[in-house]
């Protein structure tokens, strides 16, 4: 089989550079072909065309920006069943999973380990 026809397909929302280092640790954790927009208007539709098998999010987004495209994608048929993680900076904030309607949330530093289980899951199921 084709190993371009393997890989699992991660979008990759980072609207100021956030978590670029978050991308380049998944580039060499599996076999999977990394889509970054930067744009939070456009990652809807870029989701819709694409089609991934996983989906990260910056949190630092504005005006609940992350929020609702968490909820966009619950909502919408084709994407409903998409994994979305969150991944943030900030400690002291209490954001919850459940509130983004997101499958994992991680604070930075992360565990890369952890993480790269966690993608994996995702993914698999």
């Amino acid at each position: 089989m084709n190993a371009l026809h393997d890989k699992k397909h991660i979008l990759v929302l980072d609207k100021d550079n956030r978590i670029l280092s978050v991308v380049d640790d998944l580039m060499h954790l599996g076999n999977f072909e990394v889509h970054i927009t930067y744009d939070p208007n456009a990652v809807y539709d870029r989701a819709k065309a694409l089609k991934p098998d996983l989906v990260i999010l910056d949190y630092l987004l504005l005006n609940n920006e992350c929020q609702e495209i968490c909820r966009d994608f619950k909502e919408d048929a084709d994407l409903q069943g998409v994994p979305i993680i969150v991944v943030t900076s900030y400690k002291s904030k209490k954001i919850l999973a459940e509130a983004y309607k997101c499958e994992a949330l991680f604070v930075k530093p992360l565990d890369i380990s952890l993480f790269a289980s966690r993608v994996d899951y995702l993914m698999a199921s």
